[in-house]
């Protein structure tokens, strides 16, 4: 942590905001547990320019899946399910799946059933939110309740036989469905209680209420013209409670929150003496 190197690293995201490459960003880095640099650069949104801080909240997209993993992972250290467990055990929609192996092809079954693990590891066959098949058939809404989106998924045909090849995928959404089922509870009730409480991650959230709102970033990408433009505009925006909890891709977090939830994973899965995972777990 030699403060020439976290000047030069400031320096850097500063230059990206002044080129307008990004809007703003925060960064921290943690050593032996602490924290040794923690910096926010530009601004939040673009209109508005409200300052980037250190509890700024971000969509954090597929880090939310890490999450998930570690829920559903509780869950196994407790013996509710084995990882070889067919997910349609637990969730009998799954039972009927068929693999289209090419467009126009006749559907036929999958060569073995999609298990807990084939969900953890994104060897399902299912595929992302973002394909041309899951757009066309409407497997993802935000307007949906998990059960729903578990009807509307597992209708859809598989991209693969399961266990045959590694595709990034809804799989961690599903997961969170599942998470459901084991824990007798809902996503966001369980995942509060038993993995971002006792983290001290109060601003991990499936969606930003009134009184965060002011905090939350602007998400942009490179504009037709080559500028920051606001991208991917939700149906139901993250500042609105949604029915669908996506364990795959729906939290709001801050950096200093996901710090701390790295740091439990570094840490054999404890953090400031509350115990999460199994350290074998964690490992």
């Amino acid at each position: 942590l030699a403060s020439d190197a976290l000047a030069e690293a400031t320096r850097l995201l500063e230059r990206f905001v002044a080129e307008g490459k990004i809007a703003g960003a925060v960064a921290a880095i943690a050593k032996d547990g602490k924290v040794g640099y923690l910096t926010a650069v530009g601004v939040q949104d673009l209109e508005s320019r409200t300052p980037m801080t250190s509890r700024s909240l971000f969509r954090i997209y597929s880090m939310t899946k890490a999450v998930t993993a570690v829920a559903v992972m509780q869950l196994h250290d407790e013996g509710r399910f084995r990882l070889d467990d067919p997910v349609s055990k637990y969730l009998p929609e799954f039972a009927d799946v068929r693999v289209v192996d090419a467009p126009g092809a006749t559907p036929r079954p999958p060569a073995r059933p999609i298990t807990v693990e084939d969900l953890l590891l994104h060897t399902s066959g299912l595929s992302h939110r973002t394909s041309d098949l899951y757009r066309t058939l409407g497997v993802r809404d935000r307007h949906d309740a998990l059960p729903v989106f578990v009807r509307k998924i597992a209708r859809a045909p598989l991209m693969e036989d399961p266990h045959t090849r590694f595709r990034y995928s809804e799989a961690s959404t599903v997961l969170g469905r599942l998470v459901e089922v084991w824990s007798g509870q809902p996503f966001d009730h369980y995942l509060t209680a038993r993995v971002l409480k006792p983290l001290g991650m109060d601003d991990t959230v499936f969606w930003v209420e009134e009184a965060r709102a002011t905090r939350l970033a602007t998400v942009y990408g490179p504009g037709p013209d080559g500028r920051l433009a606001k991208v991917e505009p939700e149906a139901v925006p993250f500042t609105t409670k949604p029915a669908l909890l996506e364990g795959a891709v729906g939290l709001v977090s801050s950096v200093p929150d996901f710090l701390r939830f790295s740091q439990m994973l570094l840490d054999g899965g404890v953090l400031g003496g509350a115990r999460v995972l199994k350290a074998e777990t964690a490992a």
